[in-house]
């Protein structure tokens, strides 16, 4: 027994950093295509076979599978399989994976896959150009614990026709269904009263892909005088939704867009918060702003409606697709840790761009009881699970789980310093890449600690005598300020201007200053006269504010 024990600890590190994967501590994932080639449609039927003895157990490919069955498997996703995309010769594309009663692929069935509940759909995220794993990983960790539908994720290693592919993170496909998104089923006989009216599963994306049932809104998207945003039905699927279900969502929609265009924001009757979940808007705020999320609100984005006798209300959710957030994208000031993604697209990057983000996310910050329940649930998920330690001891887990497979994952697919788009960050080791994005967490954290305390503060509250800084002159007819401080030590100061209502007219910003006395211009030609309200935060001091008559 002693020899064997030997004999296999030995050759134990061959096994694991081999690029012909025979043991790992992670699930592994094998299809065999039978001289088939995976394509980007239709999906092929293959043998797929799993190896999972459950959490802290190693898995061998030379034992029984404990999962084998038929599925049909393709490439999936826009950019993640566009050509631009890969470094040359190092292509590890993502997959869509349909679970098959047979090879003719007409019937689905579900299974529960590496302890995740049964369903027939999955993904298998190749996490390209996220060399730490880690991104969607955690946001969808993150997404749970706030209260957001999401996808669970999980580590394997992948195996095509006896080949080692890499590490990949197994996923929950979004769609309707009792284990996904838990809305009413809607037939097509379903056409009138209570019927028609859920489950919706509306989601806003490149419209690259599957075929959908669209339509686009009435508004404009963010500061784009053309862009609209397109709003695609993912359910009911499209050629079995009726015209009376489609009219349905898109009016009910249309008709919470118009209100929350025209509505007086801070009218504590405005009837636009009946069309909407609040707090389901607030949660996904939180996160995307969290992982500051570059492509949050305006692509990946899905929402859904169950029926009017089920609360029947427009909610956010399921989380998707976090693998350049966190830092980790080189355009719209991806890589920053201070700056709000939704008002991202202002900057001269975003101008531009054609997906803007939906103009409902800043009409809502202009209404005081969303950024009051904003703040009041910042406080809570900063208490629990949004701090620096309890994600950190997320990361530092997986990372623990993923030491050895991304030493295959790497060697297989020689990424580490190299970058990709859209990286900003370009780490030499798994180390680093992981150091980089504890710290970006940390310093994103802090500043967003400032804005939501500022949220929290009503102009009607203020009292001039709380500070000792002035602003000067005071009134002024130009609309030119000057805004004299002083700081007993080096500080980061962020700081911003509101009007009357309390509706944020200069978006946060954060400079740092030296100690002693500093003088900020500021800047009100462009508004028109009256009460204003600077605000400020420095490193380690309370919220302090000011008002000023322009």
């Amino acid at each position: 027994m002693k020899k064997r024990l030997i004999f296999f600890l030995l050759v134990l590190p061959f096994l694991f950093y081999g690029q012909s994967l025979s043991v790992s501590n992670l699930p592994i994932v094998r299809f065999n295509t039978k001289t088939r080639v995976i394509q980007d449609e239709p999906k092929i039927p293959v043998q797929m076979e799993i190896f999972d003895n459950g959490p802290g157990q190693l898995n061998q490919v030379s034992s029984s599978p404990t999962i084998s069955t038929v599925a049909g498997v393709e490439y999936r996703g826009s950019t993640s399989q566009a050509d631009f995309y890969f470094l040359p010769g190092y292509v590890k594309k993502p997959y869509g994976i349909e679970l098959w009663t047979d090879s003719t692929g007409v019937k689905a069935k579900k299974m529960s896959l590496v302890q995740m509940p049964e369903e027939s759909d999955w993904v298998l995220n190749a996490s390209y150009n996220d060399r730490s794993f880690m991104r969607d990983f955690i946001a969808q960790s993150l997404a749970g614990k706030i209260g957001l539908l999401h996808s669970n994720a999980k580590f394997v290693e992948l195996i095509i026709n006896d080949e080692y592919r890499g590490v990949y993170i197994l996923m929950e496909k979004i769609k309707q269904g009792k284990n996904r998104v838990p809305i009413s089923d809607l037939y097509p006989t379903e056409n009138a009263g209570d019927d028609v009216t859920g489950g919706y599963l509306l989601k806003i994306d490149k419209t690259s892909g599957s075929p959908s049932t669209t339509w686009k809104s009435n508004y404009t998207s963010g500061i784009s005088a053309t862009q609209k945003c397109e709003f695609q039905i993912e359910y009911p699927q499209y050629g079995i939704i009726t015209q009376q279900q489609l009219i349905y969502i898109r009016d009910y929609i249309n008709n919470w867009e118009q209100k929350l265009m025209t509505q007086d924001m801070n009218d504590p009757k405005a009837s636009f918060r009946d069309y909407m979940d609040v707090s389901s808007f607030v949660n996904y705020f939180i996160l995307n702003e969290a992982t500051r999320n570059v492509d949050g609100y305006r692509l990946s984005t899905y929402l859904y409606k169950d029926k009017e006798s089920l609360g029947g209300k427009i909610k956010m959710g399921p989380a998707w697709d976090f693998n350049i957030a966190f830092g980790n994208a080189d355009y719209l000031n991806g890589w920053k840790t201070d700056g709000f993604v939704y008002k991202a697209m202002e900057n001269d990057g975003g101008k531009n761009d054609y997906w803007q983000v939906p103009f409902w996310w800043n009409k809502l910050v202009q209404d005081a009881s969303f950024r009051k329940a904003l703040a009041t649930r910042w406080k809570e998920v900063r208490a629990t699970f949004l701090n620096t330690n309890s994600i950190n001891a997320t990361i530092d887990s997986a990372q623990v789980a993923l030491k050895d497979p991304l030493t295959r994952n790497f060697q297989k697919f020689p990424l580490m310093g190299k970058k990709i788009w859209p990286n900003y960050y370009v780490g030499a080791t798994l180390s680093d890449e992981v150091s980089w994005l504890k710290n970006w967490i940390q310093g994103r954290l802090v500043w967003l600690d400032a804005q939501m305390a500022v949220f929290d503060s009503p102009i009607l509250a203020i009292r001039e005598e709380n500070t000792s800084a002035i602003v000067f002159p005071n009134p002024s007819s130009s609309g030119q300020f000057q805004w004299k401080f002083s700081l007993d030590k080096p500080s980061l100061v962020t700081y911003f201007i509101s009007d009357a209502m309390g509706r944020m007219i200069l978006s946060p910003k954060s400079t740092n200053f030296g100690s002693g006395e500093q003088i900020q211009s500021l800047d009100l030609s462009a508004f028109y006269t009256g009460t204003y309200l600077l605000s400020w935060k420095t490193d380690e001091g309370s919220v302090q504010q000011i008002k000023i008559v322009r």
